[in-house]
C-alpha cells in the first residue's frame, strides 16, 4: 500500500517536472517571476500609481526576476549611507552602484573597477575637457554645468553625482521625502561615474536596468552608444569591416542570449566587441 502510494507521488512528481521542462523549452517562455514581500510591495505600488510602470515590467522579464532577485536586493541603503532615505517602511537609494552590484557580482565588479572603463570619468579634470566646458555652451547654464557637457560628455564618460541642496547646505528632499539629485548630475550612467559611496562607473552605462539583458550587452550596438563619432569611430569602423558586415547579416544566427557564448561553438557568423574586449 505504500509503495503504491510513493509510486503515485513519485509520479506524479516526475509529471509537473516535465511539464515544467516542456514549457521552459517552448518559445516565448517566460517563467514567473520570484516575489518576496518587500518586492511584491514595490511592483504593486509602481504599477497601479504609474510612476517607474515600465521598469517594474522590464524586471518582471529579466533573469533577476527569475532567481528572484527583487527591489532591495539591490536598492536596499545601510543606515549611515549619503544617499539613504526611508521610502514606504524601507531604508533604501536611488542610485544602484558597481559597490551594490559587488554583492553578487564580485568577480564582475572586481575586474571592472581595475579596468578603463571605470576611469572614464577622469576627463572631467583633463584638458580635453575644456572644449566641453568653455569652447562650447555657456558655463552659466545649469549652475555651472554647459549643455555640451552634461548632455554630452558626461553620458558616456560619467558626472561626479551630487546631491542637492538647500542654501544651508542640507541635502533638498521632495513632498514624499526623496532625496533630489543634481540635475546636471543625475541621471546620468556614464560608464566612468563618479558615486556618492565613493564607487566609479555604472553597470547600466552596458547592462541597461531594468532588463539586464545578457543578448542586449553583447550588441555591438551597444557599445556604439559611446565608441563613435570623429574623436573614436570604432562602431563605423565596425559596421563598415568584414565582421560588422556579417554581424549584421547573420543577427539571427548569433545566440547572443546563450550560456556560455564561445565563439566557434555558440557561434560563427562574426565577433563583436565582446567576443575579443570581454
Amino acid at each position: 500500500m505504500i509503495i503504491g502510494i510513493a509510486s503515485v507521488v513519485l509520479l506524479a512528481v516526475l509529471t509537473i517536472a516535465l511539464w515544467k521542462e516542456t514549457q521552459r523549452q517552448m518559445p516565448n517562455f517566460k517563467p514567473e517571476p520570484i516575489m518576496d514581500a518587500g518586492t511584491k510591495h514595490c511592483i504593486s505600488c509602481h504599477s497601479e500609481k504609474g510612476v517607474g510602470k515600465v521598469i517594474a515590467e522590464q524586471w518582471k522579464e529579466s533573469k533577476h526576476a527569475e532567481v528572484g532577485v527583487g527591489c532591495l536586493e539591490c536598492h536596499k541603503a545601510e543606515e549611515g549611507d549619503v544617499d539613504a532615505y526611508e521610502h514606504e517602511g524601507d531604508l533604501i537609494a536611488t542610485i544602484v552602484t558597481p559597490k551594490d552590484c559587488g554583492r553578487c557580482h564580485m568577480e564582475e565588479v572586481e575586474q571592472f573597477t581595475s579596468s578603463h572603463h571605470a576611469d572614464a570619468g577622469m576627463i572631467m579634470g583633463s584638458l580635453d575637457n575644456v572644449l566641453a566646458e568653455v569652447v562650447e555652451g555657456h558655463t552659466a547654464f545649469n549652475n555651472g554645468a554647459n549643455p555640451a557637457a552634461a548632455s554630452g560628455c558626461w553620458q558616456c564618460h560619467g558626472s561626479k553625482v551630487a546631491l542637492l541642496m538647500d542654501s544651508e547646505g542640507n541635502p533638498v528632499k521632495d513632498d514624499k521625502g526623496i532625496l533630489k539629485f543634481d540635475p546636471k548630475t543625475w541621471p546620468n550612467t556614464g560608464i566612468g561615474r563618479i558615486n556618492l559611496d565613493g564607487s566609479k562607473g555604472s553597470c547600466a552605462a552596458c547592462h541597461n536596468r531594468h532588463h539586464f539583458s545578457v543578448a542586449q550587452v553583447r550588441q555591438p550596438e551597444n557599445c556604439g552608444k559611446c565608441h563613435m563619432g570623429p574623436d573614436h569611430p570604432q562602431i563605423e569602423i565596425y559596421n563598415e569591416s568584414k565582421h560588422g558586415i556579417n554581424y549584421h547579416a547573420h543577427r539571427e544566427e548569433m545566440n547572443l542570449d546563450s550560456k556560455p557564448w564561445i565563439v566557434a561553438e555558440d557561434y560563427i557568423a562574426a565577433p563583436t566587441c565582446a567576443t575579443c574586449h570581454m
